[in-house]
């Protein structure tokens, strides 16, 4: 999301929108997270992690997808969509802007128990900020090489994909297979 972060009124200014227009469109995100936690948060609780986990991942996938039909895809000879397009990307984005946090953190604690919830989640988000910087030096190294955003989010777009279908594929380690999650004394 560090790509969105750094980029996105750039972006919105690229696409000939004004900075206020950004910054207002860069709130919406904001808005629809903390609906977007709270629900995929619930949902994960009822009926599943790895479920919803994956979705998040894919709806923000494809809400990038969104966002890049809204400008066009030239070399697809796709026009550009405008801006109900583009709010709708930005919608989809912000749903699942925020949502993957709860949820990693309980599917975390789900799979290898809360005795080393605190090492694997601190390892976890002490490697995020390294991803975070990268995300931000690409977007910017893209655009400056390309002239727009368009590869960055293609990137982006993939990764996403490929996230939630890791998180649907991959199987819980067999030395955990039933056992409760517990902590440990």
């Amino acid at each position: 999301m560090s790509f969105v972060n750094a980029h996105f009124v750039s972006y919105f200014q690229d696409l000939g929108y004004r900075p206020m227009v950004a910054a207002a469109c860069f709130s919406l995100i904001g808005i629809w997270a903390i609906i977007g936690t709270v629900l995929f948060g619930h949902l994960s609780d009822k009926f599943g992690r790895r479920k919803f986990l994956s979705a998040s991942y894919h709806l923000r996938g494809f809400g990038f997808f969104i966002v890049l039909l809204s400008m066009g895809i030239p070399l697809l000879n796709i026009p550009s969509l405008g801006l109900a397009a583009l709010l709708a990307g930005v919608i989809l984005v912000g749903i699942s802007w925020n949502a993957v946090v709860g949820i990693t953190a309980a599917y975390t604690s789900d799979r290898f128990g809360v005795g080393h919830m605190g090492t694997i989640y601190g390892t976890m988000f002490a490697v995020m900020p390294l991803g975070s910087g990268l995300g931000a030096f690409l977007g910017g190294y893209f655009y400056d090489e390309y002239g727009s955003y368009q590869m960055a989010i293609v990137i982006n777009l993939g990764l996403l994909v490929a996230a939630g279908l890791l998180v649907l594929v991959r199987e819980q380690p067999p030395m955990l297979r039933g056992t409760p999650a517990v902590a440990s004394s």
